[in-house]
């Protein structure tokens, strides 16, 4: 398989003569996972996994209706699955293909077709991920581009109004952008893109705060759970950590211009009525008061 990491395998099968022969097949190749339930199953899922091997006939039911609650969730509407029976009925092939199954193999299994089946769809799962990873990245900074942030915008928005909690976001401008490319040419205005980037990871660092560059000189943070103090004081941390990172370009000999930026704050607990664009705008308003205000570091609502 191309990618040097062992992938793994989500076997839902409760035969145990068909479990061997498995584990004879892929268990060198695979890391496997034996559900021998569609409940044990349900508990073992991850996405993390690179398929799905699922028998069509499990001990507390179906395994058609397993894959089709595997394709309505968008967390998992990706993973392959190849259904498995000693069936070769029509009416149960065409079942799984229509439910979404990605192919169907007979039992006893054949070594060469499946090893090469599962080899096949894992490699192209990977690939699949690596490009639709990359294109949520942006290509100068690393961090997440616009479409990431709208996407976990959308994701955490929901996730805050079920679970009645606060979501924080923080716009970030950098100031008299455009004069750095003047004066000191795209390059070096690159160089700040990145160090701003940087920064901004150090700054909004908690676990499942999301930095991204939505375009130009403009970012974003956003910080599930945060109350709008909390991410007035990260975005205050922002200046520390642009000081730090400034000076450690100045003390290894690299030439990065100095500059400052401007921040517009906002935070609401999501309720019924209300949507993401609400806060965007919100924090938008803030952001411009802040420059408006001559920027410089400027951080409103001023708390």
């Amino acid at each position: 398989m191309s990618n040097e990491e062992q992938p793994v395998v989500l076997v839902v099968e409760d035969n145990p003569t068909g479990i061997a022969s498995l584990v004879g097949i892929l268990g060198a190749a695979c890391e496997l996972v034996v559900a021998k339930t569609l409940a044990e199953a349900e508990r073992c899922l991850s996405p993390d996994m690179d398929l799905v091997l699922l028998d069509l006939y499990l001990p507390d039911g179906n395994g058609i209706e397993f894959l089709k609650r595997l394709k309505s969730d968008p967390l998992y509407q990706e993973l392959p699955v190849i259904c498995m029976s000693a069936s070769d009925q029509s009416s149960d092939i065409e079942e799984a293909f229509r439910e979404g199954a990605i192919d169907y193999v007979l039992k006893p299994f054949n070594k060469i077709i499946l090893s090469a089946k599962v080899s096949t769809f894992v490699d192209f799962k990977r690939k699949t991920n690596l490009l639709a990873a990359q294109a949520l990245r942006d290509t100068l900074t690393g961090i997440g581009n616009r479409r990431m942030f709208e996407q976990q915008l959308d994701l955490e928005w929901r996730r805050a109004l079920r679970q009645e909690l606060s979501l924080g976001l923080a716009l970030v401008d950098m100031d008299h952008f455009k004069s750095i490319n003047d004066q000191h040419g795209h390059a070096q205005g690159d160089v700040c893109l990145q160090l701003l980037a940087t920064s901004m990871e150090k700054a909004f660092g908690r676990a499942g705060d999301l930095v991204a560059r939505l375009g130009g000189d403009e970012f974003v943070a956003m910080l599930p759970g945060a109350t709008l103090n909390s991410t007035v004081r990260a975005a205050k941390r922002l200046e520390e950590v642009l000081a730090n990172e400034h000076e450690k370009c100045r003390r290894s000999g690299q030439d990065c211009p100095g500059f400052s930026v401007s921040v517009g704050c906002y935070a609401v607990v999501p309720h019924k009525g209300t949507n993401a664009s609400e806060l965007k705008e919100a924090a938008d308003q803030y952001l411009y008061e802040a420059k408006r205000e001559g920027g410089r570091s400027c951080v409103r609502p001023a708390i």
